[in-house]
């Protein structure tokens, strides 16, 4: 163990949620929604050089006098139908355009009218090609997935064999005291210490911990914890060792400010039976 820890340095005191998006995104993002991702980008890029565009100012090159968009956003096989050699094939037999539009939202409600879901751009010269590229898109969408979800499954299994940690944090935000916040440090920097110097997985997750289960939707309905994961069992030992120090210097500084705050709400307390008191002397001086 290093002789100066992260948590050892003079850090401002942090009383919001620090901004985790970034890692969250990270972190949760499955293999399949990244390949969507990156495969809507392919999409679009290719197909700009494909009829010759620069990407810039002008006319969408899909657009055609019959169109039609369908939503792929939550779809499973949506990486299938972002693929440029899929668009393109369905281009070949149907002689309709398709296009990737929009952005990939794991929260869809967070897209706006500016900046809307994924989905495909459908573009014809007539409707009778416009209509058949549509069901060709609507058999693909169709498409059994059962071997990528099997895939899955083997890859969440075989991830569940790395020794694993689970360390309860037992404590409760109090005021100018945000237990999440004090845990991972400025920026993360504690969390992302311990993972450096151990090169193990270190999440918080429980109530107030800002992790959605990516199955469930919604935070794991338990007091907040971090939960610490890698390949090697030494190496989350070793995680789990920093983390307990990590923990303890954090329900030390939650002491001390619990104490303090104990002791202003017993001065307010006490000021208030005071008032109490004086105001009823002074009704019962003028009743006399």
């Amino acid at each position: 163990m290093s002789s100066k820890r992260k948590w050892d340095q003079a850090t401002p005191e942090l009383d919001s949620e620090l901004p985790s998006k970034a890692t969250k995104t990270d972190e949760t993002k499955t293999a399949s929604e990244a390949a969507a991702t990156a495969a809507a980008i392919a999409a679009k890029i290719a197909a700009q050089f494909a009829n010759g565009g620069t990407g810039g100012g002008g006319k969408d090159p899909y657009d055609g006098e019959f169109t039609h968009d369908i939503d792929i956003n939550d779809l499973r096989n949506r990486y299938l139908l972002t693929k440029g050699s899929t668009q393109q094939q369905i281009h070949e037999e149907t002689g309709a355009s398709v296009s990737t539009k929009g952005t990939w939202y794991p929260d869809r409600s967070k897209a706006t009218d500016r900046d809307p879901p994924l989905y495909l751009h459908i573009a014809a010269n007539t409707q009778e090609i416009l209509q058949g590229a549509i069901v060709k898109v609507r058999d693909l969408i169709d498409m059994d997935l059962g071997s990528l979800v099997e895939d899955k499954k083997d890859r969440q299994r075989e991830r569940r064999k790395w020794p694993e940690e689970k360390l309860p944090v037992g404590l409760e935000s109090i005021r100018n005291f945000n237990v999440r916040a004090k845990v991972v440090g400025p920026s993360g920097v504690f969390v992302k210490y311990i993972q450096q110097e151990t090169q193990t997985r270190v999440q918080i997750k429980g109530i107030g911990s800002g992790f959605v289960d990516q199955e469930t939707g919604r935070e794991a309905d338990e007091p907040m914890y971090i939960h610490v994961t890698g390949p090697d069992e030494q190496q989350v030992a070793r995680a789990k060792a920093l983390t307990e120090d990590l923990l303890e210097v954090v329900r030390a500084e939650h002491a001390k400010v619990k104490a303090v705050v104990q002791q202003q709400q017993m001065e307010l307390h006490q000021a208030q039976l005071q008032y109490a008191a004086y105001s009823a002397y002074v009704c019962i001086t003028l009743l006399i």
